[in-house]
């Protein structure tokens, strides 16, 4: 097939030169329908019962990406009219934003807050505010009616009254990015030297990943050029730089036209298939390029140079991309549906990369003309890299137990710091402190009310079972235990409205807070509210309710705790025919993440080792080849789990993420350093053969690593405080994945001597390629 291969390209090089523009034209195209499009859900993990809980609240009661204005005032409370007047100013354009769900706007001015007024004997619902109250007395009357309602207090105004909020939820098919615009525009005609305003919430957050996810173009840029500048130190030509970094482009041209032809969404993860691309397919580049260099020193002719070099480097590309790619395909099997469309495109971009590295290449090298004797004797020497490696290669064949305990030693104390991670999938996490989204989040936390929301569904088997006196206790029981935590600063839920009501019908008889307890007397209750005035907490049928609460902390180690708590009251607080499902809302999908995290990182970094122990063992007919594989692998991924804890970086599907992509991708330097070691034995005793191999794959997998390290650098200049840990976690990979493959799997191979190493003599060619 290889030789099917390099006789086509050498054949009709304008041909395949031809037939890759055509491809990468029509690819180039399709580049045109690529947007950012984040879907909250698309980061959650599909078939979680926390996901299936989250989703019937939404269909139930509404319930989408909450966005929050805050208002507060520098001096005195928001009872005056001038703030009032930009409450209602903001809460009619809010409403007017295409994709707000209508029922879930609150403020003070909002109509669909009610207030329950005590009239002759009798109750009326009405809005809270019915007209902007200009005179003290009027004031002080609104004042009061928010402090008999005790769920208005930390969700419409702050407990210490000098702060106002605007709360609604967005459909999560919202365009967010233009929710956010709108929001933002609103507050900034409302801001001035009286009142401070903030925009926070989901819909924020999500705008600004969506915006962060659109610079990734500049990003490549800057990559290009770093790629660009490794490659030169690794050639000194500029030829063998153009070459590759065309190729990458080509590439990357190939995996985002793909990306957006199957209708996948640019996303934080399939944005970085670029990077990915470009990194990897200059990087393999130099692997091609490196042995034309040494056919074209040995046979002194471009076309022989050529078919020689293809045809000793093309087995060891296809086998070292197919094991990349089949790893990060393998992440299809992850719970969380970005990262199956990012392992699946990072996959199909290795495969098109492969494609484009053994034809362009090739078909573009046999036309160029031959590099000249002094640019091919720069490329062979390289002051620095050379002695270096000469001087591994020197201590491993001399010394390997030593290599082999000294290595162990040190990845056993960098592993230490594994104890320490912990699992915290929080998508604020993303960004860094200072970054504008998290600079108004962390005001509207500290200073108003919590950003991040917690749902509950009680569910009855009966109609009008979640309103029985019994069910209303327990619920109010489970907003008890909510207001017991420090964090948790506002619930609403039927019950609350069902206290209010009780009070305002039956006066100083009862206490503050007291439920009903006649079934009939609830029943009475209802029907003074309109339908849609407890849509957000009560199904028309009366079967389910929902509690609502928001929270300053979005740690999952706290919600956790918060969750067993409440399924503990909600065991023993409702009745038989009554279910209790904790938790909906975006805590409840950040701890079913965690979860996922957890098993699901075991079980796919068992599952990425085996593809790889098994593709390798193939390629090389040896199960001792896929073994000595994994081994630099191993010492890489515990390296960099052990500077995660250390550092005190928290463990995520995305962090976990970036693990999996680094044994992908490092898996290479190993293939690559036995199928050239395995040639060299062909020849020469094994001491020697591991010397010439360093001087050349050795080198070659020195700058393969840079210039996939130095791709993913770029990202620590990035503002995305996600992308910043990828780029240094995928450079630490990659650094650690090559020096191991250059000590300890070497030393391994000395003190194992595997027999797949040993093959029989090279034909004439063969060694004439070598």
């Amino acid at each position: 097939m290889v030789e099917r291969l390099v006789a086509l390209v050498l054949a009709r090089p304008r041909l395949v030169i031809a037939c890759v523009a055509t491809v990468t034209a029509f690819l180039a195209f399709e580049l045109r329908d690529l947007r950012p499009r984040v879907d909250l859900r698309d980061l959650m993990p599909r078939g979680h019962p926390y996901m299936e809980i989250d989703e019937r609240l939404r269909e139930e009661f509404g319930a989408g990406l909450t966005a929050v204005i805050a208002v507060g005032v520098r001096e005195g409370d928001v009872y005056r009219p001038e703030v009032l007047r930009k409450v209602a100013r903001l809460t009619e354009g809010v409403a007017a934003i295409p994709g707000v769900l209508p029922g879930s706007l609150m403020s003070l001015t909002s109509p669909h807050v009610k207030a329950l007024v005590p009239e002759d004997g009798a109750v009326r619902v009405a809005p809270l505010l019915e007209e902007l109250p200009e005179t003290p007395e009027a004031l002080a009357a609104l004042r009061a009616a928010v402090a008999a309602h005790p769920m208005y207090l930390g969700t419409i105004v702050t407990r210490d009254d000098r702060g106002a909020l605007v709360l609604a939820d967005f459909a999560e098919d919202a365009p967010v990015e233009d929710t956010t615009r709108a929001l933002e525009a609103l507050a900034a005609r409302e801001r001035d030297g009286t009142v401070e305003v903030h925009v926070g919430g989901q819909s924020a957050a999500l705008a600004a990943v969506q915006a962060a996810t659109r610079r990734i173009f500049p990003l490549l840029a800057v990559a290009l050029v770093v790629i660009g500048l490794v490659h030169y130190e690794a050639f000194r030509t500029g030829q063998a730089v153009v070459l590759p970094l065309a190729t990458a482009v080509t590439s990357v041209v190939w995996s985002m036209g793909f990306t957006s032809l199957l209708g996948v969404r640019l996303t934080p993860w399939t944005a970085l298939t670029a990077i990915l691309v470009l990194s990897v397919a200059a990087g393999h580049a130099v692997q091609i390029l490196k042995r034309y260099y040494e056919c074209y020193a040995e046979l002194g002719e471009t076309r022989a140079a050529v078919r020689a070099s293809l045809l000793r480097i093309a087995p060891v590309m296809i086998a070292a991309g197919s094991v990349a790619a089949a790893g990060f395909a393998s992440l299809a099997s992850f719970g969380v549906p970005a990262v199956r469309e990012f392992g699946l495109m990072a996959a199909a971009g290795i495969l098109s990369a492969l494609v484009i590295e053994l034809t362009l290449i090739p078909a573009v090298r046999v036309l160029l003309p031959p590099p000249r004797l002094a640019e091919a004797a720069r490329e062979r020497e390289h002051r620095l890299l050379g002695p270096g490696l000469d001087a591994l290669a020197e201590r491993v064949v001399s010394r390997p137990g030593a290599v082999v305990a000294g290595a162990a030693g040190l990845v056993s104390v960098v592993a230490l710091g594994i104890a320490r991670l912990e699992v915290n999938t929080s998508f604020r996490s993303w960004f860094g402190r200072d970054e504008p989204v998290m600079v108004a989040e962390h005001a509207i936390r500290e200073r108003f009310t919590g950003t991040s929301t917690i749902r509950v569904r009680v569910e009855a088997d009966e109609e009008q079972g979640v309103v029985s006196p019994r069910a209303l206790r327990g619920i109010s029981e489970l907003e008890r235990a909510f207001s017991e935590e420090r964090d948790v600063t506002a619930t609403l839920s039927v019950a609350a409205y069902m206290k209010v009501m009780h009070r305002a019908m039956a006066g100083d008889g009862v206490a503050p807070g007291a439920l009903p307890d006649d079934p009939a007397l609830v029943a009475q209750y209802l029907l003074l509210f309109a339908p849609e005035d407890l849509e957000r907490v009560l199904s028309a049928d009366g079967r389910a309710a929902a509690i609502h609460a928001l929270a300053r902390s979005d740690s999952v180690a706290w919600v956790d705790q918060v969750f067993a708590r409440l399924r503990e009251v909600g065991a023993r607080a409702f009745p038989d025919g009554i279910r209790v499902e904790v938790a909906g809302g975006e805590l409840a999908q950040a701890s079913a993440n965690n979860e996922t995290v957890v098993r699901e990182k075991l079980e796919n970094t068992l599952q990425v080792s085996l593809v790889i122990f098994g593709l390798s063992a193939l390629v090389f007919r040896s199960l001792a080849a896929g073994l000595l594989v994994l081994a630099p692998l191993a010492c890489a991924v515990l390296v960099n789990l052990g500077v995660m804890g250390w550092i005190g970086s928290w463990l995520s599907f995305a962090t976990a993420t970036y693990t999996s992509m680094g044994v992908s991708l490092g898996a290479d330097f190993a293939i690559y350093l036995l199928f050239r070691l395995r040639e060299e034995m062909r020849s020469q005793p094994i001491e020697g053969a591991l010397r010439e191999t360093f001087r050349t794959s050795g080198r070659a997998i020195f700058f393969v690593a840079s210039a996939i390290a130095a791709g993913y650098a770029t990202l620590l200049v990035s503002g995305f405080a996600l992308w910043r840990q990828l780029g240094g976690y995928v450079a630490l990979m990659m650094a650690a994945s090559a020096l191991a493959t250059l000590t300890v799997l070497p030393a391994l191979v000395l003190l194992v001597r595997p027999r797949f190493l040993r093959g029989k003599e090279l034909p004439a060619a063969g060694r004439a390629a070598g």
